[in-house]
């Protein structure tokens, strides 16, 4: 596998970077992370491992063509963050220029909260500015959006691209068995024995199916669950189907309050990007080995 150098990554990247973030925007998305810039890089680029903290390079080369030929367009370059959403150093020497304040520039001596606070009000400019699309065009050329990878989960579990439960492909064996090991086993999961066995593909009112269910009077831990068969877009997935799941349950038996948790189990380790994001999200993983690779 070829090497890489910065000038590489500074002089290749930037095209990449804002194709990933042009999909950001239109999916809604809040950001994307240094890691899964590098990641599409190494691809791109066809070099080794591009660690994340090369990839504020390629932000700020980024965002220094932008202004170039948009010197008013909003700094885009904030969104391009870690796995908690705030990003790096070089972003506040940006935001203290365009705003005034100097103490951005030591941007490791601001709180967390403040950065989450101007990243934020920086997005919603973001979303709002109408000419990425032409800023792209000037910049690139070309449609780079369309060369980046599409990666498709790999999980077989029965559902539908929706997420229900019908019109999908037939759920694989693995998925069903690790399912059914979890309902048979809430202690191993980590849950307290009143729990009792959990229900498998319990029913919401939203018309989505959970895995499994345990419930323990006004105690509710709704699993999600990913077997061997899973790929990181699944696991991915898997996330955002738990919290997903915990709101629709909370909602279920509102206006009573009732304690719901999220638990993801899987059969394979989360990545450091997912697992920041499920700790932020507050859906606990368990790896698990139930089923036989290979």
């Amino acid at each position: 596998m070829a090497t890489y150098t910065v000038e590489q990554l500074i002089r290749d990247g930037p095209q990449y970077a804002m194709a990933m973030l042009l999909r950001c925007l239109s999916a809604g998305e809040p950001f994307v992370t240094y890691g899964a810039i590098g990641d599409e890089l190494q691809y791109q680029l066809k070099v080794g491992k591009i660690f994340p903290t090369q990839i504020g390079h390629v932000a700020g080369s980024l965002m220094d063509r932008i202004l170039e030929i948009e010197p008013a367009a909003p700094l885009i370059n904030v969104l391009i963050t870690r796995p908690d959403g705030v990003p790096g150093a070089g972003a506040g020497g940006y935001l203290a220029d365009r705003y005034g304040e100097r103490r951005y520039r030591n941007w490791e001596n601001v709180s967390t909260k403040e950065k989450l606070e101007v990243v934020a009000r920086e997005r919603q400019k973001v979303f709002k500015y109408p000419k990425w699309g032409e800023i792209n065009q000037k910049l690139f050329g070309h449609n780079a959006e369309s060369k980046l990878r599409i990666i498709k989960g790999s999980e077989v579990d029965g559902r539908s691209i929706n997420g229900m439960s019908h019109g999908g492909p037939a759920e694989s064996d693995e998925h069903k068995k690790l399912k059914e090991w979890v309902a048979s086993n809430p202690l191993k999961v980590g849950l307290a024995k009143s729990f009792g066995k959990g229900t498998v593909e319990a029913p919401l009112l939203s018309g989505d199916t959970i895995d499994v269910l345990f419930s323990d009077g006004n105690d509710h831990v709704v699993v999600e669950v990913k077997s061997c068969r899973s790929n990181d877009d699944d696991l991915r997935r898997g996330i955002y189907q738990c919290v997903k799941y915990r709101a629709v349950k909370e909602a279920e038996h509102a206006p009573n309050k009732v304690n719901v948790r999220a638990l993801l189990v899987g059969e394979r380790k989360l990545n450091a990007i997912l697992m920041s994001r499920a700790r932020s999200l507050k859906v606990k993983y368990l790896c698990v080995a139930v089923n036989t690779v290979g």
